[in-house]
């Protein structure tokens, strides 16, 4: 851990005022930490405020600091909801959320976009300061979750290239998914890559998924394990692709003798 902290402040719309006044007034009091205000608005923009590209536009720009900020309220929760899904593929700084007057599967749902933390007004600066001190020493883990690689079904063995070596999709698991890229494109108009890779791998991310819950007659916690992801974001899998668990655990319970 360095001595000293940078973290940007976001200058989300309806908060710009407030988060200016926050860091004039609590920089001094906020021992460790180096607060930067970065604004959204690009010079020239007008005044509509920044569209929700912005974040994503400033990602690899935040990468200079060890976390940043991002006020949320009502008032801006549908900004703050596009920004970060168009940012999450590129953003790798770690994102702390601070909240007002949100509700519970409000803030989740920000979490499972890509913030990576939240604390809620009011709030008091050492406890603040102790979520970005943690923020940072697991940025690495963030960062590795943000790549998303492909990871190894089952505890198999490790591959072969030494301890830093990047997990593998089974060949047969690569070969199924691969094969749903099945289309007849018009002449004049193929289909786009991304819509293509979109689809390939929609229908890979739910086979995997049903396939874990099978092979663990259910228990979401286990199937999230073996498949070395967080239960959070196992959970959201779930729910993006539509999946329930419970007819897998009745499965089980039927074959059992």
């Amino acid at each position: 851990m360095r001595e000293t902290m940078d973290c940007a402040v976001l200058l989300t719309p309806g908060h710009e005022a407030a988060m200016g006044d926050w860091v004039a007034r609590d920089q001094p009091r906020l021992a460790r930490v180096r607060l930067h205000l970065v604004p959204l608005r690009q010079p020239g923009t007008g005044p509509g405020g920044p569209d929700t590209h912005a974040l994503a536009g400033l990602a690899v720009g935040l990468r200079r600091y060890d976390h940043c900020v991002l006020p949320v309220a009502p008032a801006s929760l549908a900004w703050t909801r596009m920004s970060l899904q168009q940012a999450r593929a590129a953003l790798a700084t770690p994102v702390l959320l601070l909240v007002h007057d949100m509700t519970a599967p409000a803030i989740e749902d920000l979490l499972r976009l890509g913030a990576a933390d939240f604390i809620a007004a009011p709030y008091c600066l050492e406890s603040l300061r102790v979520r970005l001190e943690r923020l940072a020493r697991r940025a690495p883990l963030l960062g590795e979750r943000l790549e998303e690689p492909g990871a190894v079904y089952a505890a198999a063995a490790r591959p072969a290239g030494g301890a830093g070596a990047r997990p593998r999709v089974p060949r047969q698991v690569l070969q199924q998914g691969l094969a749903g890229l099945r289309y007849q494109p018009a002449r004049d108009m193929p289909e786009p890559f991304r819509q293509a890779k979109a689809r390939v791998v929609d229908g890979f991310e739910s086979d995997y998924i049903r396939l874990a819950l099978s092979r663990h007659q259910g228990n979401v916690a286990r199937a999230a394990r073996a498949s070395c992801k967080h239960r959070r974001a196992f959970w959201a899998l779930m729910r993006k692709h539509g999946i329930d668990a419970s007819p897998y655990r009745r499965q089980a319970e039927q074959e059992r003798p």
